[in-house]
């Protein structure tokens, strides 16, 4: 077994993968307070998976996971908190900051954030 993968859950990966989907078929069939809680339970697995990945030294998963709680942030009503990641990730990752920006231009169009 690696290193990178002793210290990343699969089970933990699993269950945000999960929670995502739950999210998303709430959100499709209109349940606006179960996606809202999927999504939340996400974003808090993609920032735990984040440091996991950040302490395996893989900074790519970990920026794919803070992009991905970004997202399940304003999926779940919390558009502050997504932006809020965003700019952090944009100031961390300078070479990626481009790439981060359509994250965010592709949230704000594409994806509706459903007010608490």
């Amino acid at each position: 077994m690696s290193a990178a993968s002793s210290a990343v859950s699969d089970m933990l990966v699993t269950v945000k993968s999960r929670e995502v989907q739950r999210g998303m078929l709430a959100e499709m069939r209109g349940d606006r307070d179960s996606s809202i809680h999927h999504f939340l339970a996400a974003a808090h697995l993609e920032l735990v998976l984040a440091s996991d990945y950040d302490a395996v030294e893989d900074s790519d998963l970990a920026l794919r996971s803070r992009l991905s709680a970004a997202s399940c942030f304003w999926r779940a009503g919390q558009p502050e908190r997504a932006r809020s990641l965003i700019d952090q990730l944009s100031q961390s990752y300078p070479s990626e900051s481009t790439m981060i920006q359509k994250v965010l231009e592709d949230l704000e169009g594409n994806v509706s954030s459903p007010t608490s």
